[in-house]
């Protein structure tokens, strides 16, 4: 055995009464441990809410989304739609026409967004999820019906339960009809009956409700156009890949990936994980000195034991050896430890729920545990202690043993 690596292991693991060098140790592994472990609940954390933000957005933002350059609305025969379908990694191509509409129930009037979708539509959306009351029936036998987000039903105040036809009246302007030349003229009137009523998150739900494409096109007599073209893709496409073959086959339009549209909910959540992350780090920086504290400790009390140690023939790096290792030791027990109980905290929150979220849409704080997180935590907090002994130990020696020069 290594002789460094056996006095080194002796200091640490030997039987013996407990000193302020012994308890020095123990809170600097303690620290490096609850470091660790607050990292990989903090990263899971963040990681939870990112999937939490792409399960909410991928209800109503295709993964990608072709929309016009200039002005609102696209023109059907500048698109190649055949092209499109032939995209490899392409499952899906939809239109959907999105715009302001003003609902009427009874007494209660409110302003929310239309969204006429095509019947894909309603196939890629996850509906069992966000169904509140109700169906999700856009169209049926040449009738359309609206899904009402349960906040705009919260401004019309119309019955929940729905067991009684629920009709509302919309009153929609006709695209390119200006109100100030043709006055009543620029708008379109309408019935609807209401089939469902979804809930997905607060914003949403009192924006959105949503239609079949073809009604949508009656109501703000479009022709031949569409607010954008929603493209779904197949479970191992690679979004980027096919952006980029979109661009090129569609220069005059804009083509925006789900993280594009919500380039500021995404790029937030990611600054403030790594924002954490770091500050984490600087606390695991201060835990080092703690290390080297008790190091300092450590070859004051064995200066005994190196004079020996130089007296048998030990080397300067023998020594210097024994020390490093015993820092190491130290920062390798604290990060196993506090990986260890992080993953166990993680999964017994993602399994059984230790923290609860009350009134928001899910039951219990989200979470994720990702295995190269992980393992780059484990690395990040034995590398951050070790490399500190590494390179201040010798330093410690030259100052605290008056032997070395034995």
């Amino acid at each position: 055995m290594n002789v460094s690596f056996f006095f080194a292991r002796r200091y640490l693991f030997a039987k013996k009464s407990r000193n302020i060098i012994n308890v020095i140790s123990s809170i600097s592994l303690g620290v490096v441990a609850f470091v660790a472990t607050a990292m990989i609940l903090v990263m899971s954390a963040f990681s939870g809410l990112e999937n939490l933000i792409e399960d909410i957005f991928s209800n109503f933002d295709a993964p990608i989304t072709i929309t016009a350059k200039e002005g609102t609305f696209l023109s059907d025969p500048s698109i190649d739609y055949a092209s499109l379908k032939q995209i490899e990694g392409i499952s899906e191509v939809g239109k959907v026409i999105e715009h302001d509409v003003w609902l009427n129930y009874g007494d209660q009037n409110t302003v929310a967004t239309l969204k006429g979708v095509e019947p894909q539509f309603v196939k890629t959306l996850q509906t069992d999820s966000i169904l509140y009351t109700g169906k999700f029936n856009l169209e049926k036998d040449s009738n359309s019906f609206l899904v009402v987000g349960v906040g705009v039903r919260g401004e019309l105040l119309f019955p929940i339960d729905l067991n009684q036809p629920v009709i509302l009246s919309l009153k929609a302007p006709i695209v390119g009809k200006r109100l100030s030349t043709h006055k009543e003229n620029a708008f379109n009137e309408a019935d609807i009956q209401v089939s469902g009523t979804f809930s997905s998150n607060a914003e949403l739900d009192k924006k959105y409700v949503f239609t079949s494409f073809k009604f949508a096109q009656e109501l703000f007599e479009l022709q031949d156009a569409c607010s954008a073209i929603e493209i779904q893709l197949s479970p191992n496409a690679n979004v980027q890949e096919v952006k980029t073959k979109l661009v090129s086959l569609l220069p005059q339009c804009n083509i925006q990936t789900r993280e594009d549209k919500n380039a500021i909910v995404y790029k937030t959540n990611a600054s403030e994980k790594w924002a954490t992350y770091l500050i984490l780090v600087f606390i695991l920086i201060i835990a080092s000195f703690n290390i080297l504290a008790s190091l300092t400790l450590l070859i004051i009390e064995k200066k005994q034991d190196i004079f020996v140690l130089y007296s048998m023939g030990a080397t300067k790096k023998m020594i210097r050896n024994i020390f490093v290792f015993e820092g190491i030791f130290i920062n390798f027990i604290g990060a196993l430890i506090g990986t260890v109980l992080g993953v166990i905290i993680t999964l017994l929150q993602q399994n059984i729920g230790l923290v609860r979220m009350e009134g928001a849409i899910v039951e219990y704080y989200p979470m994720d545990l990702n295995a190269s997180a992980v393992f780059g935590i484990f690395i990040t907090a034995f590398t951050v202690g070790s490399t500190f002994c590494i390179l201040v130990v010798p330093q410690l020696l030259k100052r605290f043993s008056r032997t070395e020069t034995a």
